[in-house]
């Protein structure tokens, strides 16, 4: 399977759809360098649609992203009657066309270690994360993919209203979540699950001193096994996972609240004040105090 593989924010942009018909015979436009993804549900029949020399039977209830620099054509004509919708839609960060295990292998994720910048990043920074999408897949819930697509498609007609476009745009976003939902419906992988598990454990906890060996029996995981899952998850072992999270709590409390730096260090986990000042120093580049200089008001 090929993957669409994408940074969010930003999300991916709707622009128009429709639904098409395709008498026995008939035949899916050929095109090329069309600027825009191009989803193909197919509701009836089936459309046999080739791009970059990799033919696609497109039968009922299976979905097919056509890409925006790319040429794609009918390699032959519908053997029945065939009823499909069409959705345009553009990705407006980078993205690439990988196959499936190369995705799971090598996703685009942070290496959990921060540098040293010119500028602090605020605590209420966005977060980016990655986001796949099948470009040609069985879809798991196709009725309701059908019913939203369906949806959008009526609202076209009052596409000159602001408030119509924006709804349109948050239902798109549904449509998103269900075409990448369908990827591995056989459920996430053992490594996956473990290092999920791990996070969850590191999250509710990470105000307790940290124990490879007491996060090993939480989760019924050897320890080792755990380290090497969040290493091929996330990127890093779970102690600098831990370290992370610990800071990024403590950017909270330090642009939310008044309390002394020992106060903060106890309530994200740090033992020692001067330990937490010196981490927090390292992964973001200056010290706490300097930290919460930068984002306090004082009166002139």
């Amino acid at each position: 399977m090929l993957i669409i593989d994408f940074m969010a924010p930003p999300l991916p942009h709707y622009i128009v759809s429709g639904l098409s018909y395709a008498e026995i015979g008939g035949r899916h436009p050929s095109r090329q360098n069309i600027g825009a993804f191009d989803l193909l549900v197919v509701i009836e029949g089936c459309l046999f649609v080739g791009e970059g020399g990799v033919d696609y039977e497109v039968k009922e209830g299976h979905a097919l992203i056509l890409r925006p620099d790319s040429q794609h054509y009918a390699y032959a004509g519908c053997v029945e009657e065939t009823k499909y919708y069409w959705l345009h839609f553009q990705i407006l960060s980078d993205w690439r066309v990988i196959d499936e295990e190369s995705y799971h292998q090598n996703q685009w994720k942070t290496s959990g270690e921060s540098t040293p910048r010119n500028l602090p990043l605020p605590p209420f920074t966005t977060t980016s994360y990655n986001v796949a999408l099948p470009q040609f897949i069985k879809l798991a819930q196709p009725l309701k993919i059908i019913e939203i697509i369906s949806e959008l498609t009526q609202m076209n007609q009052n596409i000159h209203l602001s408030s119509i476009r924006l709804k349109q745009q948050a239902l798109f976003q549904e449509v998103i979540v269900l075409l990448s939902s369908s990827i591995g419906t056989d459920g996430p992988s053992s490594q996956t699950i473990c290092a999920e598990r791990a996070a969850t454990y590191l999250r509710e906890h990470y105000r307790e001193e940290f124990s490879a060996k007491k996060l090993g029996e939480s989760i019924n995981f050897h320890p080792v096994y755990i380290a090497r899952c969040m290493r091929k998850v996330y990127c890093c072992s779970p102690s600098v996972y831990l370290l992370n999270l610990r800071i990024e709590h403590s950017k909270l409390l330090l642009v939310q609240t008044d309390l002394s730096m020992e106060r903060i260090a106890e309530a994200v986990g740090f033992n020692h004040a001067a330990y937490f000042t010196a981490s927090f120093t390292k992964i973001e580049g200056l010290a706490p105090r300097k930290y919460r200089q930068r984002f306090a008001w004082r009166k002139e």
